[in-house]
């Protein structure tokens, strides 16, 4: 089971990931969030709530409790290293 032991933010909406497999990658949620309709995710577009991500039970989660699952986190991630 694919889990988020370490995330650090960097600039704009993006976030470095580690995974508990030895996979780490940058994530860039700035499309994630714009396509995302849901006004909670939504919400993370403002800076100053995107900054309170944290590594939470073993996933990525803000503030406003949005949180996205550990494996569309680590596809995500794939997908940003294939589009590098």
């Amino acid at each position: 089971m694919i889990q988020v032991i370490n995330a650090k933010l960097l600039d704009e909406y993006k976030i470095f990931v580690e995974f508990n497999d030895g996979k780490n990658g940058t994530i860039d949620f700035r499309k994630i969030l714009e396509n995302d309709h849901r006004k909670i995710v939504q919400d993370l577009l403002n800076k100053d709530l995107f900054t309170t991500a944290k590594v939470n039970l073993n996933t990525l989660c803000w503030a406003n409790e949005v949180d996205f699952a550990p494996d569309y986190l680590y596809e995500q991630m794939k997908i940003a290293d294939r589009v590098a």
